[in-house]
């Protein structure tokens, strides 16, 4: 019999991270292993927050660690589509039904407040393996070091200060080495830093002794492993700085103040050459350039004369009777009354419906570029795209009425009153021959029109007939799928279902299939998510059954969906005839 691993009652801190209604999930790259094997646990945090400072934390310390190997120095941040993601290597220590323990976070508000989320549970069936595999498992990403110590002491030291030197190379500190001054103490002082876990006390001493030395492969080495602890990352490296400037950096500083008066004083022949070569060119192009003032104005003169030719030649062809006729006038505005309405009286939570607009302009006039902008947009989404209905008759019989439907929906209880201003381009067709004009043009104008207030009332589901386990999801039709990722399995192996639940409507953001772990995804509209739930196979013929219940708004009542009942088929579990081995050390 097996028991899950006992969580820490303390909080894990994510310093840095602000944001609101976070949501966490967490899974394994395998569920089914073997002891030891080297698995990737992902933990992904969804929802509206910054997450630039996030920096993964420290897990080891929230496991048991008789059940589970974590390599905190492993870890590493990334972004995944909508969600922030932290990733650890993590081994399985034992055999056996294992769950990795929820892990619950701690994150602050903008205006301060602190609040937690919680991931969920992971079941592992770990398998024995052979023994003679366990010797070379261990493949754990090993934090860099710095350079050994130096023990071979300066001839320059006194008796005294010699047997300090012995002593601190016995007993190596920091603080042992602190009292010495030259550059194999500090080096020393540095890597004692490092290994005491005192980053920011071994850069500042290697940031000297690279100011002394030069950047040399020692104090390279010893910066990286400094980074490393510093964002507990193996694979940490130097800036890039520091990487480009080697060949500079590599020098102590009095060679550096050499290159770099060298640079200028190079730089500064080769800009006063550079200024002589310009004025020399200056004077040949000043050369070439004078020509006589006579034969100049010739020029200018006969481009002028051919220009008065054409321009005297294009009003012969044209006459005087062609005219614009538009110039200096100005255009009248377009009057645009609009109105709206809802395509159904009484609404409810998540039942589409469409808004209907008219506009009423005149005959002579074609709309375009419209913009619908509702006064309250609170639980509002917009479903699809605005369609053209057929045109209406005006009152007005110089006016026809423009109709187009909005499709929506409301997601919450909505009570009270909302207007819409609508936007666009008017265009008009102005012929200019009646009045003596040679041609006709088409004018176009903005408008901008707001439409009287509308009461909206849309009013939650019946609670007649409403199931205990009723969670909000609206819609004329709903299905629910599942899929397994493994058909045939051994005892106790774990299974991820997943759950493919699609409306035509509307489902809850937090809403969750009795038994699921976590959502995977869902469409913008909201009309399909999909879920995934672990279960372990300890014996059961068929997967459980799973129903969500939802509103139909079409009939009026309540209805269920469901799935699951899918068969489970086992397979004798194959141990094989070698020594088999059990459990890890927690050294290893």
């Amino acid at each position: 019999m097996t028991f899950p691993a006992v969580l820490t009652a303390a909080l894990i801190q994510l310093p840095g991270v602000t944001g609101e209604n976070l949501r966490a999930r967490a899974f394994f790259d395998a569920n089914n292993v073997k002891v030891g094997d080297p698995l990737t646990l992902t933990v992904d945090f969804l929802g509206n927050a910054d997450f630039k400072a996030l920096h993964p934390p420290s897990l080891s310390d929230r496991v048991e660690r008789g059940d589970w190997k974590v390599y905190d120095e492993s870890a590493k941040t990334d972004t995944y589509r909508d969600a922030r993601r932290l990733t650890y290597r993590v081994r399985p220590m034992r055999k056996g039904l294992l769950r990795f323990p929820a892990l619950e976070f701690s994150y602050v508000t903008a205006s301060g407040e602190k609040r937690t989320v919680k991931s969920n549970e992971i079941p592992v069936h770990s398998k024995s393996i052979s023994q003679v595999a366990v010797a070379g498992m261990d493949e754990a990403v090993r934090m860099p070091q710095p350079d050994a110590l130096i023990v071979e002491p300066p001839p320059s030291l006194s008796e005294d200060e010699l047997f300090a030197w012995r002593k601190a190379c016995a007993e190596p500190s920091a603080a042992a080495f602190a009292r010495f001054d030259f550059p194999a103490a500090r080096l020393n002082e540095a890597r004692c830093a490092v290994m005491e876990g005192n980053w920011a006390r071994a850069m500042k001493l290697y940031g000297r002794l690279e100011w002394i030395l030069g950047q040399t492969p020692a104090v390279e080495r010893g910066m990286v492993a400094a980074l490393a602890r510093r964002y507990e990352n193996p694979h940490a490296q130097l800036p890039v700085w520091r990487e480009v400037g080697r060949p500079i950096l590599r020098h102590p500083w009095q060679w550096r103040l050499a290159i770099v008066a060298g640079g200028f004083l190079l730089l500064s022949a080769l800009l006063w050459a550079a200024g002589k070569i310009i004025r020399m060119a200056a004077c040949i192009a000043a050369a070439l350039l004078l020509v006589s003032d006579a034969a100049a104005q010739g020029i200018f003169r006969q481009m002028e004369e051919e220009m008065e030719q054409m321009r005297q030649q294009m009003r012969q062809s044209m006459g005087t009777s062609f005219s614009f006729g538009f110039g200096g006038e100005s255009q009248e505005p377009v009057s645009v009354a609009v109105s709206v309405e809802p395509s159904k009286k009484e609404l409810r939570v998540g039942d589409a419906f469409e808004f209907v607009v008219s506009l009423d302009v005149p005959k002579f006039c074609s709309i375009g570029q419209i913009r619908i902008t509702p006064s309250e947009m609170f639980g509002m989404t917009v479903t699809g795209r605005a369609e053209n209905l057929p045109d209406a008759k005006s009152d007005n019989p110089s006016n026809v009425v423009k109709r187009l439907s909005v499709p929506v929906r409301y997601d919450v209880p909505f009570r009270g009153e909302i207007s819409f201003s609508v936007s666009g381009m008017a265009s008009r067709r102005n012929d200019r021959r009646r009045s003596g004009g040679f041609f006709s043009f088409t004018s176009s104008t903005s408008f901008r029109s707001e439409s009287k207030p509308i009461a909206v009332d849309v009013r939650p589901p019946p609670e007649s007939g409403q199931p205990e386990d009723y969670a909000g999801v609206v819609s004329a039709d709903v299905s629910l799928r599942e899929f397994l990722d493994i058909g045939e399995v051994e005892t106790n192996d774990v299974i991820q279902i997943t759950y493919e639940l699609r409306a035509v409507g509307f489902i809850p953001a937090d809403f969750m299939p009795k038994g699921a772990a976590f959502e995977i995804g869902r469409d913008e509209r909201g009309g399909s998510a999909t879920y995934r739930r672990f279960f372990v196979a300890d014996g059961t013929n068929l997967t459980p059954r799973v129903e969500v219940p939802y509103y139909d708004p079409e009939s009026k009542s309540y209805r269920r969906a469901s799935c699951g009942g899918s068969p489970v088929k086992y397979r004798p579990a194959n141990e094989g005839n070698a020594e088999r081995f059990d459990r890890i050390s927690d050294g290893q």
